[in-house]
């Protein structure tokens, strides 16, 4: 289409541009959509270690695409901590998909807030709330690939559905789950990982 009729170099450039951003979304989906296949064939961590998960949450929350998170006007608060054996490139996957679902499609009200909790039992849960109610029809496929609650994001270019479909992944991958629970019209999702020292197969 760029070369159907002249154009000015800055005006190539501007597709260019634009064409880039499509092809970068692309290799996003099909890196994704690797990453579940190999995670569905049983691929497992490679190298465990015990880490305190308040960090890796921290950490997690540094990668480039969640300074979303400040320009929605949406603070994050950590409580509480554990240390459970996990692979740290895939912990902090995980929770980064979680706080990008976390982000509204559209702007959010000023003070808004995102709560990350860790709590010890048999394994630790990570969850995110408050997010608003989700009805019980759509909870029980919000970890299935391309679905999407809110219609606004099929559309945004936000994302592309499989966010939460990989924390489900990672979690099966450190013999955890995920979860989705409402009440009180809050919704927390989130997943669990296992203290064991070795993910079940």
């Amino acid at each position: 289409m760029a070369l159907t009729r002249e154009r000015s170099v800055p005006q190539l450039v501007e597709v260019l541009h634009s064409n880039l951003e499509d092809l970068e979304r692309l290799r996003g989906i099909v890196n994704d959509m690797l990453f579940l296949a190999r995670a569905n064939q049983g691929e497992r961590p490679q190298e465990l270690q015990r880490t305190s998960l308040a960090a890796e949450v921290a950490q997690g929350r540094r990668v480039p695409r969640l300074p979303l998170l400040e320009e929605a006007q949406v603070r994050v608060r950590v409580q509480g901590d554990a240390q459970a054996p996990i692979e740290s490139s895939l912990f902090r996957r995980a929770v980064t998909n979680l706080l990008h679902n976390a982000i509204p499609p559209h702007e959010a009200r000023l003070g808004d807030r995102r709560r990350v909790s860790r709590w010890r039992r048999t394994s630790a849960r990570i969850g995110i709330q408050p997010r608003a109610g989700i009805p019980a029809e759509h909870r029980g496929r919000l970890f299935d690939r391309f679905y999407r609650v809110d219609a606004s994001r099929t559309k945004s270019g936000e994302s592309h559905g499989l966010g939460l479909a990989i924390v489900k992944a990672v979690a099966a991958m450190h013999a955890g789950n995920v979860f989705a629970t409402s009440g009180g019209g809050i919704t927390t999702v989130g997943f669990s990982v296992s203290f064991v020292d070795e993910p079940v197969a």
